[in-house]
């Protein structure tokens, strides 16, 4: 996949813009403790974030995200409002570690799939592949989606996840419609990364599907010939 991942020793670096977002959405410090239940250890973790000290600013990280799905809402505020990306990848990924609730959680994900920062969509995607199975049924619902780059990074990551197999593959291969060639692309793709068992719904989609999804099962196919030698 192109481009870079954000990775997380860059996350816990951003982690003080978080700090930034999460105070003007709950209005001070003290209103943050609020947001969170108002447990006083918690307020002795943010003020820890300030520090110069790397390893003191990644325990509270990890402190923080132990207030679990009480601060989902906080986070998901952040990715809707927050201008910087470090803050809104940051973001992405507390809510994949946190996990909880999932439908929450999953919708404000898939939503992060069509940020305009690159590296904010694909530290989204990556995170969703990391939920893996529990999210595949919102994936699906993003095949459908208005963005093209939603459906794009959607795709990418039912490949990857891959599981549970009857449920990915007849979507990928319902993707071969797309009007979009990337969207197709990327779902031979996907469909490459499940490899052999996807063959007999290639098959069928060549024998069936019109025009474009005949086409794109043939390269599908031929390209899956081509890795076995």
């Amino acid at each position: 996949m192109e481009g870079k991942i954000l990775e997380k020793n860059s996350i816990e670096k951003s982690f003080n813009f978080i700090l930034i977002g999460l105070i003007l959405f709950c209005g001070t410090i003290h209103g943050f403790v609020g947001c969170v239940n108002g447990e006083e250890q918690v307020y002795r973790q943010v003020a820890q974030l300030e520090s110069t000290e790397v390893s003191v600013r990644a325990e509270a990280t990890n402190r923080i995200r132990q207030i679990g799905a009480e601060a989902v809402p906080v986070f998901i505020e952040v990715l809707n409002e927050e201008e910087d990306e470090y803050t809104r990848a940051s973001a992405i990924w507390l809510l994949s570690e946190i996990g909880q609730p999932l439908d929450l959680v999953a919708h404000a994900l898939i939503g992060s799939l069509g940020d305009s920062d690159q590296n904010v969509s694909q530290t989204a995607t990556s995170a969703l592949i990391s939920l893996g199975e529990p999210v595949v049924d919102s994936l699906i619902q993003a095949l459908e989606h208005v963005s093209t780059t939603v459906r794009i990074q959607a795709t990418y990551a039912l490949g990857e996840i891959g599981q549970p197999i009857e449920k990915i593959m007849p979507s990928l291969i319902n993707n071969f419609d797309d009007p979009e060639w990337n969207v197709r692309r990327v779902s031979v793709r996907a469909l490459l990364n499940i490899g052999q068992p996807a063959v007999p719904l290639l098959t069928e989609a060549l024998e069936k599907g019109n025009k474009e999804t005949q086409r794109v099962a043939q390269i599908a196919l031929d390209q899956m010939k081509h890795r076995k030698r």
